[in-house]
């Protein structure tokens, strides 16, 4: 078991005191939006080994026998996405990716909304890739959407009440929030609605949306937020609207958020966010477990490269309610499940003891038994123990355990969680 030194992303949506409180530590005034616990050679955590700190990734690449276990056979590939194989590169994709850890936890504290986004499945990774590839767009240019060649699956789970919006929300609700506001402009969205089939209607009056003339869109997301900062007090969303309205001013994406689900998921629940799902988080603390992948289409709620067009092809239209995730009982702890993706999320939670009853010891459970696992105390101490080792977490640390390590019973004084490949 190693103790990890994880870096810190100051993004600008970041709050400015979640994190930090979670952590013991003085807000400073700059917002710290994610901590990355894993191998990513973008930010890698660095673990202690004989006494001097190692990349996590140039660790699991020398021993990934040890690290990765069972998952060393096939390259640490995770098993990616609702989406079809790609086909030919699977050969070379395990070869790129060969002895890496199949998935990227995350703490993450959204103090304003992230933006639009989309991630591609698997196949639609690998052909983005290669075709900006061939059109000489480096790793590094900011107008990149594919940097890799993998799809992006993820998970949040929430540690505080956390808001999001994911996927389209029914035709009829989007009718009438879109009517609702009484704005002329608004009317062609209203009428591209009409076709009976829901996903033709959304996907018709999002492309007329998102593709419109750049005056026109700016005159219409001017009269939506006008309006609805008039009216927040009716309705979440139209409130939504108003607060964007002052982040992202003339930002089409004000007007897109009008037909997504709006969602709040509470301490302990998780929604699964699969490919072509599009979705934003807008405020709350809560861990993000994904794939390790870049690739990102953005459609707006953002300074950074939007690529509507690329992001209109992959989404997908279908109205659908956002996929919350059922844990399932795991000897004294729970375990989130994911479909597709080779990776899931254990967590234990401390029930509180009444004050009559006084303090109770925590009562160590079992852990996952194998493969690569970080765990993460995400509020409250946690005690890792194998044998007669043991590890400490403070609230907001975190460790690796290799597959070599065998099982492990972790005890918690609030909520500990753990990443693991089922």
């Amino acid at each position: 078991m190693h103790l990890l030194t994880n870096p810190r992303m100051r993004y600008a949506w970041g709050s400015v005191d979640l994190l930090p409180t979670l952590l013991g530590e003085a807000p400073d005034g700059r917002p710290v939006a994610e901590i990355w616990m894993g191998a990513h050679p973008a930010a890698p955590s660095l673990l202690d080994v004989d006494g001097r700190p190692e990349r996590l990734d140039a660790f699991v690449a020398r021993h990934p026998g040890q690290a990765l276990g069972a998952r060393a056979d096939d390259g640490g590939e995770d098993e990616g996405d609702d989406g079809d194989d790609a086909g030919d590169d699977a050969g070379e994709r395990a070869g790129m990716h060969s002895a890496r850890l199949p998935f990227l936890l995350k703490l993450l504290a959204a103090g304003e909304p992230l933006s639009l986004q989309v991630h591609p499945d698997g196949a639609q990774a690998a052909a983005g890739h290669r075709r900006e590839n061939a059109a000489g767009i480096a790793l590094t240019d900011p107008r990149r959407s594919y940097p890799d060649d993998s799809p992006k699956p993820e998970m949040v789970y929430a540690l505080t009440s956390f808001e999001l919006l994911c996927g389209f929300a029914p035709v009829d609700r989007v009718r009438a929030l879109l009517t609702g506001l009484a704005v002329t402009e608004l009317q062609p969205l209203v009428d591209a609605l009409r076709s009976p089939d829901p996903a033709v209607a959304i996907e018709s009056a999002v492309t007329r949306l998102l593709t419109a003339a750049r005056p026109q869109q700016r005159d219409l997301v001017r009269a939506v937020a006008r309006v609805a900062t008039a009216r927040r007090d009716d309705r979440r969303e139209y409130a939504l609207v108003g607060d964007l309205a002052t982040r992202f001013p003339d930002d089409v994406g004000i007007v897109a958020t009008l037909f997504l689900n709006q969602l709040r998921i509470e301490p302990g629940e998780s929604v699964f966010i699969g490919a072509g799902t599009i979705h934003s988080y807008v405020s709350g603390l809560g861990l993000e477990l994904m794939a390790p992948s870049d690739n990102v289409l953005r459609a707006g709620l953002t300074a950074k490269h939007v690529d509507v067009r690329e992001l209109l092809r992959l989404v997908d239209f279908t109205p659908r309610l956002p996929q919350r995730l059922r844990p399932t009982a795991d000897d004294g702890a729970v375990v989130f499940r994911p479909p597709g993706p080779g990776f899931a999320l254990w967590t234990s939670c401390r029930a509180p003891t009444g004050a009559a009853a006084g303090p109770a010891e925590p009562v160590a459970v079992p852990g996952p038994a194998s493969g690569p696992r970080i765990a993460v105390a995400c509020a409250g101490r946690a005690t890792l123990a194998r044998g007669d080792e043991r590890l400490e977490l403070a609230p907001g640390q975190s460790a690796f355990i290799p597959d070599s390590d065998g099982p492990l019973e972790i005890s918690t004084t609030g909520t500990t969680a753990v990443a693991f490949c089922p």
